[in-house]
C-alpha cells in the first residue's frame, strides 16, 4: 500500500480485485460461525415421479448412443435458427428425432416403390426371369416418384425445379 501521498500505479482489474477482497473480509466478519456438531439438518428425499425416472433413463441411454445425424450438424442448424447455447442432451434428443423422421420418410418411400413395382408387374401381364427373383433379393432405388408421395404423407410438398421439367 502507498502511504503519505506516494504515487501508485493500479490497474482497474487490481482495483476491482482489492475492492472485492475488502468486501469479502467485511462480509465474513458479520457472519457467525456455524456449529456443525450441535445442528444437524435433515434433508428429506422427495420421491421421483415415474415420468422423471423414465426421462433420466432415456437421457442415460442417449449418452451411449451415437445417432446417424451428428450432434455437430444438429447444433449448427440450431445455432443458425437462433438458438444460442443448447444443452448437449437436448441436441442429442433432437438428433435422434431427426434420424427417426428421415428413416420414416425413407421407409415410406420404400413402401411406395414396392407398391409401384408390384403394380407394374401385375399390369404388364408378363414377367421376365429377372422379375421372378425372391422379393428379399431385389434391390430398390430411391426415385423422386417414390419420394414425393412419402414426403407428402408427412406434410412436405416437393416439386422439381422448372428447368428440369
Amino acid at each position: 500500500m502507498a502511504s503519505d501521498g506516494e504515487d501508485m500505479d493500479v490497474t482497474p482489474v487490481e482495483s476491482e480485485v482489492s475492492a472485492a477482497e475488502t468486501e469479502t473480509e467485511a462480509d465474513d466478519a458479520h457472519l457467525p460461525e456455524p456449529d456443525t456438531d450441535d445442528e444437524c439438518l435433515e434433508v428429506e428425499e422427495v420421491p421421483v415421479s415415474n415420468e422423471e425416472a423414465e426421462m433420466e433413463e432415456l437421457l442415460g441411454q442417449l449418452e451411449d448412443y451415437t445417432p446417424t445425424v451428428p450432434d455437430a450438424l444438429t447444433l449448427r442448424i440450431l445455432n443458425s435458427s437462433g438458438f444460442g447455447s443448447v444443452d448437449p442432451r437436448i441436441v442429442r434428443i433432437i438428433s435422434v428425432s431427426a434420424q427417426k423422421f428421415i428413416s420414416d420418410i425413407a421407409n415410406d418411400a420404400l413402401q411406395h416403390c414396392k407398391t409401384r413395382t408390384t403394380n407394374i408387374q401385375h399390369s404388364s401381364g408378363h414377367s421376365s426371369s429377372k422379375d421372378k427373383k425372391n422379393p428379399k433379393d431385389r434391390k430398390y432405388t430411391l426415385a423422386m416418384e417414390d419420394l414425393v408421395p412419402a414426403l407428402a404423407d408427412h406434410g412436405i410438398t416437393m416439386r422439381k425445379p422448372q428447368y428440369f421439367v
